[in-house]
């Protein structure tokens, strides 16, 4: 993978972890997922033409996603 499309991938993974660390604190662990979810596809239709290969968009955001989640509790 090309770091300008690693970097625009990540940029926008940054962003989805925080709208969903939000959006997700306070609320019970049941609505977490229809939460995560719906966070995901949002921000999934923004690098839609971005990702290499045959994965989807909203793989690659939520593999990125949980990538930058490892590196920030580290």
């Amino acid at each position: 993978m090309l770091p300008e499309i690693e970097n625009a991938l990540r940029s926008v993974a940054r962003a989805c972890r925080s709208e969903i660390v939000s959006g997700v604190s306070g609320k019970p662990k049941k609505e977490h997922d229809a939460i995560t979810t719906e966070i995901l596809n949002r921000h999934a239709k923004r690098i839609t033409a971005v990702p290499p290969g045959g994965f989807s968009a909203k793989l690659w955001l939520s593999y990125f996603v949980h990538q930058i989640d490892k590196e920030l509790k580290i």
